[in-house]
């Protein structure tokens, strides 16, 4: 009987993470769940024409002094690292002439345009620049 009740009791607590999980939009460790909106994309769009297309071109190909964010140019710096260490990477060094100048809304919405420039799949949520969320999702190949 007691055997049951803690079988019961892991089940209800995996459902219950895998429910917040869908809740977020944002399923731990992969790209493919939707982790972002096209809305939330579209504000990331406006922002980086604003904030990031002087240096890294309207097409987001970069040029000599700043590296493309498309492709296997994008892949190749950040395959395999964390949505966080991207964020936190572009907050604290992008505007280059004014680091950290946006409010945390606008990088992770310039975040979510690049990865859906970069054809990661829209979902039904907003991504959250929440560290402990971002840190769980790598940044993998399609």
């Amino acid at each position: 009987m007691k055997l049951l009740s803690t079988l019961a009791t892991g089940f209800v607590a995996m459902t219950l993470i895998l429910s917040a999980n869908a809740v977020l939009g944002q399923e731990a460790g992969t790209l493919s769940a939707g982790v972002f909106s096209d809305t939330q994309a579209a504000r990331g769009a406006s922002v980086y024409s604003a904030s990031c297309e002087s240096c890294h071109a309207a097409d987001l190909r970069g040029n000599s002094n700043a590296p493309s964010l498309l492709g296997m140019s994008f892949m190749f710096l950040w395959e395999g690292r964390s949505l966080e260490e991207f964020f936190v990477t572009i907050q604290k060094t992008m505007p280059s002439e004014n680091p950290e100048s946006l409010p945390p809304q606008s990088y992770i919405d310039v975040v979510s345009y690049i990865l859906q420039a970069n054809n990661f799949p829209a979902g039904p949520t907003e991504l959250q620049a929440e560290l402990d969320i971002l840190r769980q999702i790598q940044i993998t190949g399609h």
